[in-house]
């Protein structure tokens, strides 16, 4: 079910059908070494060695082409000075709180990777690193109340974390076991750099084989608490103001795959959430209040296929997200029950012909809430504000399509378009994009992704709020930023 890549083996950068986001094309994942006997015809395994991994590293700054300051000739418009603003850091990247965009609105510096030893016993030992946090879909919150001309951008964390590590233990049968800390992750939206909804990071053991997988896990999560007092946002509907409490949750995570007819496969997976509570807690601004413990769940399937004939290949994911309601201060202190619920649905697919190829991909989210949730409305002049409105569903849907033309086996010119909104606006932040990126690259391969690569590519992003940060400290409704840069897998 997964791929991996070895120091004994040729690398495969054809894309399989499980990978990680915003990782390289053969996953982390472990396989069985080769079997050998010994002088006395004893049975053992070969031992073996594995290091893979993905880097990429760049800049991405903020164009003068969309900067005030260029249109007012603040500080001259000499060579030296457009020079000087096209080089410096951006102030606001091109990423949306909570909506799936261009890959090329991501930090452009990220390094992940993995190693692991195969002793003859057949115990494997797996270690591996990276530059971010870990991808938690379901504890990624947003504060619902930040001011109109907050940046809005999530920041990027570039630290490095242990990422892996965990040791696997064969048995008689195909069944391996494995414990310790391990990111799992699924079929992703490549073209979005996005994950998937059962991606999962935990603490715990579980086991495997070669088509089953299941685990039982400990993580800590950041959540909405609420602190006593007036919120400077609405002290009409809602007295508090939010604050990020951690907590100490629980998973369960079940994956199996069942294979079809040729090139395709069904891969129905479960995922249990348990999450903690919190004391209430005494702070400066106030008392915290409690927060109760709560439970989610989420079940769905991936639909995989693979074109061996073409090198193409799909996966789409589809389910239903059970979580507790809103998060609201009601729900935290256990006085909301229910569940608000998620039907979502997303695709990832990659088609190749003769001197080009296409990546696309769309994800929809359904939302269904439990309880009454306020309406932003966007004014004729760019503002958002409540009109008193209120809604219990939202629908947000991202479509991508990004094709590569070869000019040449190594020089590759690509056009990335993305659009991305929300039908019904819950927050001020929530702000409908629409992103183009050409892009220019040199690689050393002939395909989709062109690993290793050296790329330049320049964003022009449009939205419906005036929430990006421009180069003289405005705030506009368009932002232009320009990423340059290698990537490449190992």
């Amino acid at each position: 079910m997964f791929k991996r890549c070895s120091l004994n083996k040729k690398v495969d950068w054809s894309w399989p059908l499980c990978v990680a986001a915003a990782v390289p094309l053969c996953s982390f994942a472990l396989a069985q070494a080769n079997e050998v006997y010994s002088n006395d015809n004893v049975f053992v395994h070969e031992e073996s060695f594995e290091f893979n991994g993905y880097w990429r590293a760049g800049f991405n700054t903020a164009s003068p082409f969309t900067g005030r300051e260029l249109v007012d000739g603040a500080g001259g418009n000499s060579f030296s000075n457009f020079f000087r603003r096209l080089t410096q850091e951006a102030p606001d990247t091109q990423t949306s709180p909570r909506l799936k965009t261009s890959r090329h609105a991501r930090d452009p510096n990220y390094l992940k990777f993995q190693m692991s030893k195969t002793f003859q016993s057949d115990v494997k030992f797996t270690f591996g690193m990276d530059t971010r946090e870990a991808t938690t879909h379901e504890s990624a919150l947003v504060l619902k109340s930040p001011s109109d001309t907050e940046n809005s951008a999530i920041p990027n964390v570039n630290n490095f974390r242990i990422r892996d590590l965990y040791v696997q233990l064969p048995t008689k049968s195909d069944m391996r076991i494995w414990a310790g800390s391990r990111q799992l992750e699924f079929e992703d939206l490549r073209l979005f750099e996005a994950g998937n909804p059962f991606d999962t990071k935990a603490l715990g053991f579980g086991i495997e084989t070669d088509r089953t997988f299941f685990s039982v896990g400990y993580s800590k999560s950041k959540r909405e608490g609420v602190i006593e007092g007036l919120s400077e946002e609405d002290t009409l509907a809602r007295k508090t103001t939010p604050v990020l409490v951690e907590t100490k949750d629980a998973s369960l995570l079940f994956r199996r795959e069942i294979p079809l007819e040729s090139n395709y496969s069904v891969v129905p997976m479960v995922k249990v959430i348990i999450r903690g509570a919190a004391p209430a807690d005494a702070t400066t601004d106030g008392k915290r209040k409690a927060i109760r413990g709560s439970q989610e769940f989420l079940v769905g399937t991936v639909m995989a296929r693979n074109n061996p004939e073409t090198g193409g290949f799909g996966n789409t994911t589809m389910g239903l997200n059970l979580r507790p309601p809103d998060y609201s201060e009601e729900s935290l202190r256990g006085d909301n029950s229910g569940y608000d619920a998620i039907y979502f649905i997303q695709d990832s697919s990659i088609f190749n012909f003769i001197g080009w190829s296409l990546i696309t991909g769309f994800s929809v989210e359904q939302t269904v809430f439990k309880n009454d949730q306020t309406l932003y409305r966007v004014q004729t002049d760019g503002a958002i504000v409540s009109l008193g409105e209120t809604t219990r569903k939202q629908r947000t849907v991202a479509l991508g399509a990004q094709p590569v033309l070869y000019v040449t086996k190594a020089f590759h010119l690509a056009l990335d378009v993305s659009y991305s909104f929300r039908d019904n606006k819950t927050s001020k932040t929530q702000s409908n994009a629409l992103l183009v990126t050409p892009i220019m690259r040199y690689a050393l391969n002939e395909n989709v992704l062109g690993s290793p690569q050296v790329y330049t590519s320049f964003t022009y992003g449009k939205y419906d709020l005036d929430f990006k940060k421009q180069l003289d400290g405005s705030f506009r409704n368009t932002l232009g930023t320009v990423q340059s840069g290698i990537e490449l897998w190992f």
